[in-house]
């Protein structure tokens, strides 16, 4: 699933971010969510960790993508 965030703020982002987390309990998920600045692919990376699935991040031209994998635990 590919989440394009950069036109997002990241509060919404955080709440889309959890929706998917908690209704993905226990599964593996496989996100990439595209964001506009290293700031803020920090921030998405530190919020993602939290659902102990694996982040990282990759920067692309003109923005950066965080990848998260793994199973998720409800944040």
């Amino acid at each position: 699933m590919e989440i394009d965030g950069r036109e997002t703020e990241l509060q919404e982002l955080f709440v889309k971010l959890k929706e998917i987390m908690c209704s993905s309990c226990g599964k593996e998920v496989d996100v990439d969510i595209l964001v506009k600045s290293g700031s803020d692919s920090r921030k998405v990376n530190a919020f993602a960790s939290m659902s102990g699935c694996r982040t990282r991040i990759e920067k692309k031209e003109g923005h950066y993508i965080v990848h998260i994998s793994g199973y998720a635990c409800c944040v």
